[in-house]
């Protein structure tokens, strides 16, 4: 017998992710519901969408799977994301109702689109390439620029924060730059950072001698404005910091301040909230700063294989292959 999938999505995502083509090996692997704009419906009928399920497929938005949600879902054996971020929409005590359900994401999918944008704004504000851009249409002067603004990566200092799957996608981009490579982790002994090859230093030191520091750490409760006024005051001069994480880890007020005093540059791919106030400091116009909309993700061409990496896990589970991304309890409780 065909399992019983249920497909809960957003119209505005549908025809990202829900394709002729996937729905066509979606319904050659079990039988599908597809019920679109699921936060429309009342609580009991959303709840009603589960019972008798084998499996959900949940995308981007999807409305929160409570305890109610768990026990009227008691077929369900695999909970297939198709996005990164799950404790959006699962209580903190989904493992306690539900240890048996097995939990996947397309981190991995995800992973290398974020870490090309972070080695993309890297490039890209240590070579001061808007300076240079408004420079040649202001000054005749070809050749007269202030050389010291043009910075290369090449043997730098690079400091990333959290090493979670796109901070080691970033990792081996930069490897051709022959970087001085150090991480901080709250979630690695320091034996555990060398038995991997990395050299694990404190944020205070990270924050003071690189040239370059990543933000990637995840999200959680915990590490709200883990970057504050006093790291922040600690980046060297002609440093660049970059955060495609969660903008609730940077105190962002603080990073206004400090980036006002020209010392330093940053690219902020991600703000809290989002999107950012019509007032908010981030919205200043600062020369040694870039905010982009929330971009570092797969692009919208490569947003299919967020969910074709979906498919195959659940392909996979029902198959008796690998699945990837699986998320235990002690991942669930660190990761964004």
């Amino acid at each position: 017998m065909k399992p019983k999938i249920l497909v809960p999505a957003r119209s505005f995502y549908k025809d990202w992710f829900l394709t002729d083509s996937i729905m066509e090996r979606l319904h050659e692997l079990g039988e599908v519901e597809l019920a679109v704009d699921p936060a429309e419906l009342s609580h009991s009928e959303y709840v009603d969408l589960y019972r008798g399920k084998d499996a959900v497929l949940t995308t981007w938005n999807t409305p929160t799977i409570d305890r109610d949600v768990l026990e009227a879902a008691s077929d369900v054996k695999v909970i297939s994301h198709c996005g990164g971020e799950v404790r959006p929409f699962l209580t903190p005590d989904f493992f306690d109702i539900r240890p048996d359900i097995v939990l996947c994401n397309v981190a991995g999918v995800m992973a290398k689109p974020v870490a090309e944008y972070v080695l993309c704004v890297t490039l890209a504000m240590m070579r001061n390439l808007f300076h240079f851009r408004d420079w040649v249409r202001q000054d005749g002067n070809w050749w007269d620029y202030e050389t010291e603004r043009n910075v290369s990566l090449l043997h730098k200092k690079v400091g990333v924060v959290g090493l979670g799957q796109v901070a080691r996608q970033f990792i081996e981009l930069i490897k051709p730059f022959d970087v001085d490579l150090v991480i901080f982790s709250d979630y690695m002994s320091d034996e555990e950072a060398a038995a991997q090859g990395f050299n694990q230093v404190s944020l205070d030191e990270l924050f003071s001698t690189c040239d370059v520091i990543s933000i990637n750490a995840a999200a959680t409760p915990e590490n709200r404005h883990m970057v504050g006024r006093e790291l922040l005051s600690k980046i060297k001069p002609g440093a660049v910091l970059v955060n495609s994480a969660r903008g609730m880890l940077v105190d962002e007020q603080a990073l206004a301040d400090e980036l006002a005093t020209g010392r330093f540059k940053a690219a902020v791919d991600v703000t809290w909230p989002e999107p950012p106030a019509m007032d908010s400091p981030l919205r200043k116009d600062m020369p040694n700063f870039l905010l982009t909309p929330h971009i570092a993700g797969p692009t919208p061409d490569q947003r299919i294989w967020m969910m074709e990496e979906a498919l195959y896990n659940l392909q996979a589970f029902f198959s008796g292959g690998e699945v990837r991304g699986i998320i235990d309890k002690e991942r669930f409780s660190y990761m964004a």
